[in-house]
């Protein structure tokens, strides 16, 4: 195997990570596994993780900042009095199309406890922030309908990436169940049912 520099090894491996935890879950998901389809000895992935823990850690941190700039770039040129809506789901199910292990992970970060969704809600705090002023902004002017915008995040936030999990949409992504027609379905769909959650 050609000699692999240390922040390249590093995202080799967590790459590697991403996909098996995904697929596999975090428990069936080994070390020993992770090493070997890294094409490295176990030793050499302790080096840089010396736990799972701290393996899986990685993971989330590099997964969200894909997120992060996912949504920064979908939301790049957006006018003042354009809907950012479709915009940002079809930029997560396009990540979801382009990288199929993001969705498997997503769902198993999910079930890992408080800690792995607060270390997600971190590197997503800016955007966080922006989609508040948007939505306290719609309200303010009557275009959205008044309510904590907080919880109305959060639901937001539970529809759509409980959608791009789901049994049903994973194996959309991976080639089942319809394919691409699947995925723009359920994009759609969840579309429109964010902005019923919004209209006034």
């Amino acid at each position: 195997m050609a000699r692999t520099g240390g922040k390249e090894r590093r995202e080799q491996l967590i790459a590697e990570a991403i996909r098996l935890f995904g697929q596999r879950g975090y428990d069936a998901a080994t070390l020993d596994a992770v090493a070997e389809a890294a094409g490295v000895r176990k030793q050499s992935l302790l080096y840089y993780f010396p736990t799972k823990e701290d393996l899986f850690d990685a993971c989330v941190d590099e997964l969200s900042a894909r997120v992060a700039r996912t949504l920064e770039q979908a939301l790049e040129s957006i006018e003042e009095d354009d809907d950012p809506i479709p915009r940002v789901i079809h930029a997560i199910f396009k990540l979801a199309q382009e990288a199929p292990e993001f969705p498997g992970f997503m769902r198993e970060a999910s079930w890992r406890g408080p800690n792995v969704v607060q270390r997600f809600a971190g590197v997503m705090d800016p955007l966080r922030k922006r989609a508040l002023v948007f939505l306290e902004r719609g309200m303010s002017s009557g275009k959205f309908r008044k309510q904590d915008p907080i919880l109305l995040l959060f639901m937001i936030y539970t529809a759509v990436v409980g959608s791009i999990t789901e049994a049903g949409v994973l194996r959309a992504v991976g080639g089942g169940a319809g394919g691409r027609a699947a995925l723009r379905k359920r994009e759609e769909e969840l579309i429109q049912f964010v902005r019923a959650a919004l209209a006034p």
